[in-house]
C-alpha cells in the first residue's frame, strides 16, 4: 500500500527565537492543543531541503553518505557539543526507514495476522532481523552493532509496529538488554553477551514487575544474597515479556535489604542466563494483544547466579541504570503507538475510498472526512513528539519529561485512532478478516507498559515544576 501519511520534515536553525517554538509543544495539555501546536511549529520553520542532511559547517550544509549498511546508520555521539536541535530527518534517517519499511511490507505484513492469531513466536524471522541489524541498534560497533541515534531508534520501531507489534516487542526487549549491557556492563560482560545478541544467537529481556510491585520499583522483594562467588536469588517476577527466550534476562534485584530507601544503593541488576539452577517459569498469561511473545511468571528459588553476572560488577547501581533504560523505552512505546495508529489510518483511508453508501464512497461524506483529519493529526503529532524526545535525549543524555509526554500522547492517541478506524470499517472492523481489531487490542497495552501514563504525567509535572 502506498504511504498515506507523509513525514513532516522541518528544520530549526540555531536561532534562540526559533528554538522557543518548541516550548509550547511541551506545555500543551489536550490532544487538540498538542496537535495544533505541532502544526503551528511546522508552519513556522522552513522545510529541510530535499536530499540533504541536517549537518552543517562553516562552509555550509554538508551532504552525508547514504547508509549502505548498519555500520553507516546514524549513531549516538559520545558527547553532544551543541544544544541546538534539528526537527527533521536526514538522508540517512530516510534511507534507514525505507529499508525497514520494505522488510515489514515484504516479510511481516503478509503473515502478521495469522501469526498473531496462533500466538506464534517468530523465530524464523530472527535471522533476517539480525542480518538487517535490528539487534545491534543499541550496541557499539566494536561488538558488531550500529549504535544508532534515537531518531533512528524511533523510526525503526514505528515501522516494525506498523507491521506487527509482537515483532517490535521482540526487537525492543533484546535491544534493551543490549543497551543496559553496553552502557553499564563490564568489559567481560560486553564481550560475552553482545556479539551473540547482535547476531541473533541470544535474545534478551528485562524483568522488573513483581506480584505486589509495579510502578513503585523501589519496593521490589526479589533478593540477591552474596554467597562467595555467587548470588542466591529468591522471589518472583510477573508479567515478564520474552522471559523464556531471554538469555540473559536482565533482572532487578535487592542486594542490600537494609538500605532505605532501597533505590539509593540497595538495588542492582543481574544478568540471569537460561539454565540457571533454581530458575523456573510459572504461568504463561493469555493476553488480549501483543501476542507472539510469552508473558510469564519467573520464579527464583535459591537460584544461583555467578557474581560475574552482576551488571557492571558493582552493587547498588541497578535502579538508576534501569531508569536510564526506561526513558529510552518510552521513545519506543511512543514510536510503536505511532506505527500502529498509522497502519490503522492507512487502512481507514483505503477502505473509505472503496466502501460506498448512498451512491458514493464514504470518503466523500463529511463525517468520515472529519474523522480522517483528526486521526491524521494525531498520528503526525505523535511522531513529532517522539522525534522531539529522541533529539532531546541525544542532546542531554536523558529527557524524562519529553519522553514521558511523547509516550502519554502517542499511547492515548493510538487507541483513539485505532478505534475510529475500526468504526469507519463498521462491521468489517469488528471481525478478524481485517487487522483493525488487532491494532486496537495491541494499542490498549501502550498506556500501561514502560510506566503507566498516570505515573508519567506525574513525572512530567515534576520536571516542569522543578525547572520553573
Amino acid at each position: 500500500m502506498p504511504e498515506i501519511v507523509p513525514d513532516i520534515d522541518v528544520e530549526v536553525g540555531t536561532s534562540p527565537e526559533l528554538m522557543k517554538l518548541l516550548i509550547p509543544v511541551q506545555r500543551a495539555g489536550s490532544a487538540e492543543e498538542v496537535a495544533a501546536t505541532v502544526f503551528f511549529l511546522a508552519s513556522k520553520v522552513p522545510p529541510a531541503s530535499a536530499g540533504t542532511s541536517s549537518t552543517s559547517t562553516a562552509a555550509g550544509p554538508q551532504r552525508s553518505p547514504a547508509p549502505s549498511s548498519p555500520a553507516h546508520w546514524p549513531r549516538r555521539e559520545k558527547s553532544m557539543t551543541s544544544k541546538h536541535i534539528i526537527a527533521g530527518l536526514t538522508d540517512e534517517h530516510l534511507e534507514l526507514r525505507d529499508v525497514v519499511r520494505q522488510f515489514v511490507n515484504d516479510r511481516v505484513v503478509p503473515t502478521a495476522s495469522e501469526r498473531e492469531a496462533r500466538d506464534e513466536y517468530p523465530d524464523d524471522l530472527i535471522p533476517e532481523l539480525a542480518k538487517l541489524g535490528m539487534f545491534g541498534i543499541t550496541v557499539g560497533e566494536e561488538y558488531g552493532g550500529s549504535d544508532v541515534d534515537y531518531v533512528s531508534y524511533g523510526l525503526i520501531f514505528e515501522e516494525l509496529a506498523r507491521g506487527w507489534m509482537g515483532l517490535a516487542s521482540l526487537v525492543y526487549t533484546t535491544s534493551s538488554g543490549g543497551y543496559l549491557i553496553g552502557a553499564f556492563g563490564t568489559d567481560e560482560q560486553k564481550q560475552r553477551f553482545l556479539p551473540d545478541m547482535v547476531a541473533g544467537k541470544r535474545m534478551s529481556g528485562i524483568a522488573l514487575t513483581e506480584p505486589s510491585t509495579g510502578s513503585d520499583l523501589k519496593r521490589i522483594k526479589l533478593t540477591a544474597r552474596r554467597d562467595g562467588d555467587n548470588y542466591v536469588l529468591n522471589g518472583t517476577k510477573v508479567f515478564i515479556t520474552h522471559a523464556r527466550h531471554a538469555n540473559p534476562l536482565v533482572t532487578l534485584v535487592k542486594t542490600d535489604p537494609t538500605i532505605e530507601p532501597a533505590h539509593r544503593g540497595g538495588i542492582s541488576l543481574m544478568l540471569v542466563e537460561q539454565g540457571t539452577p533454581g530458575l523456573s517459569f510459572g504461568t504463561d498469561f493469555k493476553k488480549l494483544g501483543h501476542r507472539g511473545l510469552e508473558l510469564c511468571e519467573v520464579i527464583f528459588d535459591n537460584a544461583v547466579v555467578p557474581a560475574s553476572n552482576l551488571l557492571g560488577g558493582e552493587e547498588g547501581k541497578g535502579f538508576y541504570q534501569m531508569m536510564d533504560a526506561l526513558d529510552r523505552g518510552r521513545i519506543y512505546m511512543a514510536a510503536a503507538s505511532t506505527g500502529m495508529a498509522r497502519a490503522a489510518l492507512e487502512h481507514a483511508i483505503a477502505y473509505s475510498k472503496q466502501r460506498e453508501t448512498f451512491g458514493k464512497p464514504i470518503a466523500e461524506h463529511q463525517a468520515i472526512q472529519m474523522k480522517l483529519a483528526d486521526m491524521a493529526t494525531k498520528v503526525e503529532a505523535s511522531r513529532l513528539l517522539y522525534i522531539n524526545a529522541a533529539l532531546n535525549t541525544e542532546a542531554n543524555g536523558r529527557a524524562s519529561a519529553e519522553s514521558g509526554m511523547a509516550k502519554v500522547f502517542a499511547a492515548e492517541s493510538g487507541i483513539e485512532v485505532a478505534y475510529d478506524a475500526l468504526r469507519i470499517h463498521g462491521g468489517y472492523g469488528y471481525v478478524n478478516e481485517f487487522p483493525l481489531e488487532r491494532y486496537l487490542r495491541d494499542s490498549l497495552l501502550m498506556p500501561i507498559g514502560e510506566g503507566t501514563n498516570e505515573m508519567l504525567r506525574m513525572i512530567v509535572a515534576k520536571e516542569l515544576l522543578n525547572g520553573s
